[in-house]
């Protein structure tokens, strides 16, 4: 298999490399779903294990918004990890 779509194209069109690449692209964003899930909730679980001593699902119900900052920094930051890692 040449690549990951998009298969490079020739000049005509041809119906299958067209039907391939979609169906690439379908399998490609499952996997990366995957790969987010598993990065968040791995992260998630690390902070949860730096910071014994603080509940962040409590002080996120209760509307603290500088434990919300700090998520969602852990989040954006893993987010940028697995972009990184898939697009290499």
């Amino acid at each position: 298999m040449p690549g990951l779509p998009p298969i490079p194209d020739v000049d005509t069109f041809n119906l299958g490399r067209l039907l391939l690449n979609m169906a690439l692209a379908v399998v490609w964003t499952a996997v990366a779903g995957v790969c987010f899930a598993l990065a968040l909730a791995l992260g998630l679980r690390l902070l949860a294990t730096l910071l014994p001593e603080m509940d962040y699902l409590s002080e996120l119900k209760r509307g603290n918004i500088a434990v919300a900052l700090v998520v969602s920094v852990v989040m954006v930051s893993l987010t940028a990890v697995v972009v990184a890692i898939l697009l290499k």
